[in-house]
């Protein structure tokens, strides 16, 4: 069985419950197809601490980060919330950079980490 986690955006959280997170993860579909029929188990669902929240500045994130990987899951999706439009050009999606330190860390302690969920 594959234990899963899903990080989701603080600032979406407040206008999201997360229910289409949890059909394509109950279901197998869009980014949780890559598992096929395999067993998986959400081990975990947090959201971020908000915007320039860092390990280096936040305590609180850093520990939520490091009991993924003691417990361990395998696997973090980040939620499709965590790309942002871009201000620039709306129709585009950017990665959030604090996402990509929480990325960078995971993959340090050894945690495999997927961008999306739904879409």
């Amino acid at each position: 069985m594959k234990k899963i986690a899903i990080i989701r955006c603080l600032d979406v959280s407040m206008r999201c419950v997360g229910a289409s997170c949890m059909k394509s993860f109950n279901t197998h579909t869009v980014k949780f197809e890559r598992y096929g029929n395999e067993e998986l188990e959400l081990s975990a669902s947090l959201t971020c601490n908000g915007c320039g929240q860092t390990v280096e500045n936040d305590e609180g994130l850093k520990k939520k980060l490091d009991r993924l990987a003691e417990e361990p899951v395998d696997v973090v999706h980040f939620s499709s919330c965590t790309n942002k439009k871009d201000k620039e050009n709306p129709e585009m999606k950017k990665r959030c950079p604090w996402v990509e330190k929480m990325k960078d860390y995971l993959e340090s302690k050894g945690v495999e980490v997927v961008y999306g969920t739904h879409h």
